[in-house]
């Protein structure tokens, strides 16, 4: 059930501040699966560090949980900066063509 709120809350989340459809509750959007694995393993993993007293030295040597952390923020931070990425050409996209109807 708590996985069903947490894609419920990323897919509306996603689709005010981003306006895309991230879709993991049907699963239709492959990077959204990704990203969405990544989201909950990253988020796990953070909270382990808890009561995992030799977590500073796992993420030193990156081993173990540590090592797994590192994977799935960097499929997050990848996600995340490739949809910027496309704001900002699609922003970028859209200012060109309205000062070109606008010029004489």
């Amino acid at each position: 059930m708590q996985d069903l709120f947490m894609k419920s809350t990323l897919d509306s989340i996603f689709k005010v501040a981003f306006g895309i459809e991230l879709d993991s509750m049907c699963g239709s959007n492959e990077e959204g699966i990704k990203f969405t694995r990544a989201f909950d393993d990253a988020s796990a993993l953070t909270l382990w560090r808890y009561v995992d007293v030799f977590w500073k030295i796992k993420r030193f040597l990156n081993i173990g949980s540590e090592a797994a952390l590192k994977k799935n923020v960097k499929v997050v931070n990848d996600f995340v900066y490739k949809l910027i990425n496309k704001k900002i050409e699609l922003m970028r996209n859209s200012k060109e063509v309205s000062s070109v109807s606008i010029s004489p």
